[in-house]
Order: C-alpha cells, then structure tokens, then sequence
C-alpha cells in the first residue's frame, strides 16, 4: 500500500493531505524508508507522530548536525559511496539516521543530542558525563563482542570529540531486519544472554571503560538520572553500592534549604514540601544506613557475582531475523548506552522477558515463558535474579530520590510493605539481615500518627 495510506491506517486521516505537512524532502525520505524494508515500519510510525506533534522543534534539532559531513566520513569508513542520509529516529539523548550506499547497502549513524536530552530538558547532563556515557557504551560493546555470543551490531566507527565536523560525538552501525515470531525460541535465547554475562563475572560495581572488563565509576543509566554525588564507584560490594545511594538522600536532605526547595518544586508528587519534615527524613534515612551497614559486604544467600546489564532491554532495543523454518532469532541489542555492572542479585535490569509479558495476553503462554527463562537463568547452580531480601526494590526505590518525591506516609508505607515481604522471603535464611532493619521498623511505628 502507499504510505499515505498506512499512515492514514495508523493514524487516521489528519485533516488534509499528509504529505502536506512535510517538505519534499522529508516527504521523500519518508517514503524512501517505507519502500526500503517493512522492519522500518514501526519507525516511520514512530517517527512520523514527532514530526507531526512538533516539526520546528525537529527541524532546529536535525539542524545542529552537518549531514554532508556525516556522509563523507561513512563513504570513507565503508569505502563506498554514501548517497544520503535519513531521519529514522528521535529519542531522548540520541538521534539516528539511515545511511545508503550506491551499492544498495546502509548501515545507521547514531548521534548524540548536543544539550545531551531532547524530551526531558530536565535530564540534560555535563559535557564530562555525556562523553564518560560514550566511552563506557563503545568499551560495552566491544567487550560484549569478544566476550560473549551476544549479536550486538557491528562498530564499524565511533568520534567522541563534540568537536569533530558533524559537530557532534556520533557511531557508525551495523543495521539488520526484524520479524519476531515465535516466543519459546524467544526466551531461550533471552535467557541465555543472561547466563553468558553471568558467567563473564567483573571485579566491582559500576561502568565498562575499556574492552577488557575494566570498570570505572557509574555512568548514568538511560532509565533513570540519579547518580550518588560523591561516589560513584567503582564499589568493591553490594554493601558500599548499596550506601552510596542512600548517602544521596541524606546528604540532600541534611542541606535542608535546597532540599526543601526541590520538594516544593515537585508539590503535586509528594503530597507538599511539609508532608515530610526534614528532621523526620534524616533519621528515618540515618537509620536506614545503619541498617545496611550492619549487613555483610555480599548477603550469604546471593552469589557474590557481578554481572553487565542491559538498563532498558526492551523489545524497541531488540532487532528480530526469521530463519527458513519461521523461528525468530534476536540479531542485535541494541542502546548499551547507561550499561551497567551490578550485582547478580539486582533484578531490576538485564536481559529480561518483561517486555514479553506486556505483549503478549494468553495467561498460560506467559507462565510456560517465565518457567523457561527461569529454567535456564538457574542451570548449574547460577542463582540470577531477585535477592532473598528484596533488595532490587530497595535499590530502586532510592534509585528515585524518595526524600524529594515521598510524603512521610508513603515513606513509611513503602518501608514497611518491602520488610513485610522480606520476611516473608528471606525468612529464616536471612534472620540476621533483617534484623539490621528492626531499629527504622520501631521508628516508623513509634512515630505513628
């Protein structure tokens, strides 16, 4: 079908003619993408509502970047000639183009919104981080490369300079097609991902900075801001990954004008800036730290195991190929941007069926999923996923600056709702643990109102 059609299909007729909305240019391109191989489909999708919900403020995006220039190194690396460049996608920190060949061949450009965050302005980060996130992806994906059997696409050319002549650090890529079909194959595959970076264990927690597994302190993670302020690692434990988190939220609320200030900014999350008195939330939090500091370095039932993790492994991170029989087979993962190494213990990223599970609707299909995935993660004596404790609800709980957007009863809530089912987990195997937790539960309910 054209494409006014299926974008019409879509979207439903807008009113007047589609390509009236474009340039020719972007009409043309559009419509190059659309014939070149259905997989982009779902992109134009994508990226046809941001070109109609805000088209000036793309139009000043795409023109921060030098294509020509874009194009002339592609032909240089590929040693053939590039005869274009495409807008394919926007997202928060990055943009992409398609670039094809004269020999009917392309491959991707990735490049790196300048402000460092185009959706969320809020989110935008300093130049030392932006390219501390570059590094750290390019380390990942070579080191997935050599490491593990894990298909991620193919590097062919990377310039982290923001300096450079497309005036932006940007990644030269492999591009492959997608057709997902059957989910069995799916999870096998998923879950044996896991286990390869389960057993490609590294010394500390924090971000690749070389190939060769060295990890330097925390980049910050494409799903989440928060960063601890004065030590980002790389942490030798779970127990200092652990404190640096909660430090954050007693040294935010221990500056009380500013901290203040923040909740009030954020009044209609947190139930106003006096739901929670900062006198209540340093103890509250003091107490919490030395909880975790009466814990063990590595919980006793958790493998001391430190793996990478994918932070958004979803399936729009995913590129599918069908073999002749019609199995589905993942060829790449992509956006290793905000990688981490955590603990095997920290479920809470990683390469996980989830996005499966909001997919799909057949209640029996998603068990048999999540039996398999489990089956695989645990051959061996591997133990990946949640910790006895529950402490991934803990880590993402802070993970979200809870002093700043909680009121004190969802504080509270929050803390005794995790211990209740840490209990029940744990049970006796962690008695000692939970014990460490006993002074913040007598707190919150001696201060009941």
């Amino acid at each position: 079908m054209p494409l006014e059609e299926f974008l019409e299909q879509a979207y439903g007729s807008p009113g007047r003619p589609i390509p009236d909305y474009f340039t020719s240019a972007e009409w043309a391109s559009l419509v190059f993408l659309y014939n070149l191989d259905p997989s982009l489909h779902g992109p134009i999708r994508q990226l046809y509502s941001r070109l109609l919900g805000t088209p000036d403020d793309v139009g000043r995006l795409v023109a921060l970047f030098d294509l020509h220039e874009l194009q002339t190194r592609a032909s240089q690396v590929m040693k053939r000639k590039c005869v274009g460049a495409h807008l394919l996608a926007i997202g928060a920190y990055n943009v992409v183009y398609l670039l094809p060949f004269d020999d009917g061949t392309d491959i991707v450009a990735r490049l790196r919104i300048p402000s460092g965050s185009h959706q969320q302005p809020g989110l935008n980060v300093g130049a030392k981080e932006l390219a501390d996130r570059f590094v750290s992806e390019v380390a990942t994906l070579n080191f997935l490369t050599t490491k593990t059997s894990i298909p991620v696409p193919s590097l062919y050319y990377s310039d982290g300079d923001e300096n450079n002549p497309v005036r932006t650090p940007y990644m030269l890529m492999q591009r492959k097609t997608d057709d997902p079909a059957r989910w069995r194959k799916l999870v096998a595959q998923v879950a044996g991902f896991e286990v390869e970076l389960y057993d490609n264990p590294l010394p500390s927690i924090g971000s690749l900075v070389d190939a060769n597994g060295t990890v330097g302190p925390l980049v910050r993670s494409c799903t989440t801001s928060l960063l601890p302020a004065k030590d980002r690692g790389p942490y030798k434990s779970s127990k200092q990954y652990m404190l640096a988190y909660v430090d954050i939220e007693l040294d935010g609320v221990k500056a009380t004008d500013e901290w203040i200030a923040s909740r009030t900014l954020r009044s209609q999350f947190n139930g106003g800036a006096e739901s929670l008195p900062p006198e209540y939330a340093i103890q509250w939090f003091q107490l919490l730290r030395d909880a975790i500091m009466k814990l063990p370095e590595e919980i006793p039932t958790c493998p001391p195991v430190f793996r990478l993790v994918h932070c958004d492994f979803t399936a729009g991170n995913l590129l599918f190929s069908s073999s002749e029989d019609d199995d589905p087979m993942i060829v790449a993962v992509l956006d290793w941007e905000g990688a981490r190494v955590l603990p095997a213990w920290d479920a809470r990223a990683g390469c996980n069926i989830w996005w499966m599970m909001q997919i799909l609707e057949e209640e029996q299909l998603k068990t048999d999923l999540c039996q398999i995935y489990s089956d695989v993660i645990s051959m061996d004596g591997r133990k990946i996923g949640r910790s006895p404790l529950d402490l991934e609800d803990v880590m993402d709980y802070l993970a979200w600056a809870p002093s700043v957007m909680q009121s004190r009863s969802s504080l509270d809530g929050w803390f005794l709702s995790w211990f209740a089912n840490a209990t029940m987990t744990g049970g006796n195997s962690c008695a000692s643990e939970l014990a460490a937790f006993q002074a913040l539960k007598i707190f919150i309910e001696d201060h009941h109102v």
